[in-house]
């Protein structure tokens, strides 16, 4: 009865404060605007969800524990615990609004995320030792890092997940509600109360961030939701002090680490920043497919799968529901092509790379390599490619690299050619990015041997294969539809001059 009374107060009062947060962010200019290139709104929507989150589940449980003796002394059995949580909550709260405002590069937000776990491991949240199978592993030394590490996964996996319209705050409320599930089980009453608090918090949130949104979660909330599951998945899983049933939390969370996991993948095999931003998230990928109510229903039903399959291995001490239950459904998401393919094409095409150079040999003739993988989209890039490759002899060319990331036309692409180069012969590389209308759209890298020593020599002709690819990758981007036969002719047949419709700047760049 406790726990019902304390989440229909935390569901109500969240009701409140967000209504009265949006119309103070709206005021103050707390709004994500519409760029046209990733965030694809129509108009400006109020941010600060997460304030409303945070704010709501702390006033109801310290309503609850001046209210009630028993609860106070739950808490109070807890409390290095909840009081780390509380500083640490507040801390990802103000760093998520702060970037909501002025918006903040990478490394910042991870500084200031690193803040927050570490204050956390202040208060006595680490794992010591983990159990796996029935084996215990001990951490030692490494149980700091450790415990930083998963908080700082927590975090970002649900952060990136924040794609679109109550889909965030659905996979908070699944996966806190199965943690609430959990800590019962244990027997741990504080956990369950601070959970169903916080999932109730964000059900009330939902009202308003159901689609259409008027209100987002923004990064204070995105985050706070991952610190939160973080904590409690580690608090509701101890077998003992500092022990953790490692599986658990990692099953609850299997949707969230899959789609951050292929996101690093995809972006380090594609040359960009970790910190980069792009649209090929599991939700990106399923919304080219399906509306917005079908991706919010089966990424829901993915999330609740992975979270019965963690209390089913809790409840029966087997390990192994957990595991098998959540590769399966990331196999069904790749073999499908659903979602994960792409990357790990990306990654058998690097794997080889390095395999070849690792066995490579003298051979009599010239063998060449080439890969393409089409990230996203349908759009012809294979056409736009062969043009390149098709002048790889002719230029004396050992190495072509095209990256083509295009987050508004949900169209992604990575190809990469390379043949055997003489030991001894002095080579140069050509880095260039591409750009239209001022944007990034991606990246070319091209290299060659210099056989008589003269490196501009052998940089001239290259000008004859930029300018027609230049404008091929430009009437690509802006239509949908190419003529067949634009594509096929030979690169240094093309007509490059600029139609009178089209601005003339180059688009391609290179680096100082």
């Amino acid at each position: 009865m406790d726990v019902l009374l304390i989440a229909l107060g935390a569901g109500l009062v969240s009701l409140v404060f967000t209504r009265a947060i949006r119309s103070l962010a709206i005021h103050v200019g707390l709004v994500d605007h519409p760029d046209g290139h990733r965030k694809l709104q129509s108009q400006p929507i109020a941010l600060g969800g997460g304030l409303a989150v945070f704010t709501s589940c702390v006033l109801v449980l310290a309503l609850a524990a001046w209210w009630r003796q028993d609860i106070f002394e739950a808490f109070v059995k807890h409390g290095n615990e909840l009081w780390g949580l509380l500083f640490a909550g507040a801390t990802i709260v103000i760093l998520g609004l702060f970037d909501d405002r002025v918006g903040l590069r990478g490394r910042q937000k991870l500084m200031g995320q690193l803040l927050a776990a570490s204050i956390l491991v202040a208060f006595g949240i680490t794992f010591e030792r983990v159990s796996v199978f029935g084996w215990t592993v001990e951490f030692g030394l490494l149980s700091v890092p450790f415990t930083i590490f998963w908080l700082l996964g927590a975090i970002n996996s649900v952060n990136l997940l924040d794609g679109v319209d109550g889909l965030a705050t659905m996979v908070g409320i699944i996966i806190t509600t199965s943690i609430a599930l959990m800590a019962g089980l244990a027997g741990q009453t504080a956990v369950v109360l601070v959970a169903a608090a916080f999932a109730s918090a964000l059900l009330g949130f939902l009202r308003f961030n159901f689609p259409p949104a008027t209100v987002y979660l923004g990064d204070a909330g995105s985050m706070l939701i991952g610190l939160v599951i973080g904590t409690l998945a580690f608090s509701a899983s101890l077998k003992g002090p500092g022990t953790v049933f490692i599986i658990a939390p990692l099953s609850l969370c299997a949707i969230p680490i899959f789609d951050s996991a292929t996101a690093i993948l995809r972006r380090k095999l594609t040359g960009r920043s970790i910190y980069a931003t792009d649209r090929g998230h599991l939700h990106h990928r399923l919304l080219q497919q399906m509306p917005t109510g079908r991706v919010l229903a089966l990424i829901g039903l993915a999330c609740l799968g992975t979270s019965v399959a963690a209390l089913a291995s809790i409840f029966f001490r087997n390990d192994a529901i957990a595991v098998v239950s959540s590769l399966a459904l990331v196999a069904i998401f790749v073999v499908t092509r659903t979602f994960g393919h792409a990357e790990l094409a990306l990654l058998a095409n690097r794997l080889r790379s390095v395999g070849r150079s690792l066995v490579a040999v003298k051979r009599p003739l010239k063998r060449s390599w080439e890969s393409t993988v089409h990230i996203q989209g349908n759009r012809p890039w294979d056409l736009l490619w062969t043009t390149l490759t098709e002048s790889a002899e002719k230029l004396n060319l050992s190495q072509i690299k095209l990256e083509l990331h295009l987050p508004a036309l949900e169209e992604g692409y990575s190809a990469a050619w390379s043949c055997d180069r003489k030991a001894d012969s002095p080579a140069w590389r050509l880095d260039l990015p591409l750009m239209l209308e001022g944007r990034p759209v991606g990246a070319l890298l091209l290299g060659g041997e210099c056989d008589d020593g003269a490196t501009i020599r052998n940089i001239e002709p290259l000008i004859d294969l930029l300018a027609p690819f230049e404008e091929r990758l430009r009437m690509m981007i802006g239509n949908d539809d190419v003529p067949g036969h634009l594509l096929s002719v030979p690169v240094q047949d093309f007509d490059a001059s600029t139609p009178a419709d089209r601005s003339p700047e180059p688009v391609l760049e290179t680096n100082s």
